[in-house]
């Protein structure tokens, strides 16, 4: 896949084109953003929207409340996704994306990408609003969609503070498509979801560090000190470190004496378990 970048303090619009005839999406995380549905009414400040949550009329609708939403915007100075900028996109609460069919389509096809198939008959939710899981899962197989429900993604990355444009290889990869209607284990996608799963891990132990330790670890910023923290995680894990504390017990044995538990902010009680 191609991709470009810019500073994610921008509006992406300001280096890509608003397209002329392919309706534009904005995805926002119902688990990053509490009240989503509220919150995108009080974006739109009394403007026309429209919005789908993406768990009506599905298995999953009885947990809407952490459903996924897809707003269709109007322009680069459409309201619900000028809030978006301000406040959402450097915490990864959502992303855009560029459909090549119509609305609906697409609104069908994200509605099947909701869950993946682990085994015959058992299905688990897919977090497919978050920026860092979409860039792989669908930014990473855009070739293999014969729909083009989705033709391009733009999704922000708190670690490198950039926008990032996905789109698919000017020359396409000979392949079968994917399975119509429904998203399937395979190794390349639980290989996606361990590795988003290790990113969510080591930007919460982030988040509970304080400067100082940052510092330690060649910060301030999180873009310096992430293959540190991701190399110090790895090392956690492999040590038999299961829950937040130990993991934060292993960095300070690692660290030099001057750190100590007084560089920790107060630190979540369990560890975030394993979610797709």
């Amino acid at each position: 896949m191609n991709q470009d970048c810019w500073p994610v303090s921008e509006s992406p619009f300001t280096h890509v084109h608003w397209p002329d005839h392919q309706p534009v999406g904005l995805v926002l995380d119902g688990v990053a953003i509490p009240g989503l549905g509220e919150q995108i009414y009080q974006w739109a400040g009394g403007h026309p929207f429209i919005a789908e949550c993406l768990y009506v009329a599905t298995r999953w609708e009885a947990v809407s409340d952490l459903s996924p939403w897809l707003v269709w915007l109007s322009g680069p100075e459409d309201p619900v996704l000028q809030g978006f900028l301000e406040q959402g996109a450097v915490q990864e609460q959502g992303y855009l994306l560029v459909s090549a069919t119509d609305r609906a389509t697409c609104t069908l096809w994200m509605r099947s990408h909701l869950q993946v198939e682990m085994a015959p008959g058992c299905d688990e939710l897919v977090r497919i609003a978050h920026p860092a899981l979409a860039r792989t899962v669908i930014g990473g197989n855009l070739p293999r969609f014969p729909t083009r429900a989705v033709d391009r993604l733009i999704v922000p990355d708190r670690i490198s503070e950039q926008w990032h444009l996905v789109e698919p290889p000017a020359v396409q990869p000979d392949g079968t498509g994917d399975q119509p209607g429904k998203m399937m284990a395979s190794p390349d996608l639980k290989g996606a979801f361990e590795a988003f799963n290790r990113r969510k891990s080591a930007l919460q132990i982030w988040n509970n560090l304080d400067e100082s330790v940052r510092n330690q670890l060649g910060g301030p910023d999180l873009r310096d000190v992430y293959p540190a923290l991701g190399k110090i995680l790895e090392e956690a894990l492999g040590s038999g470190c299961n829950n937040l504390r130990e993991v934060m017990q292993f960095l300070f044995a690692t660290l030099p004496r001057q750190a100590d538990s007084n560089a920790v902010t107060e630190a979540a009680p369990h560890w975030i378990k394993d979610e797709q």
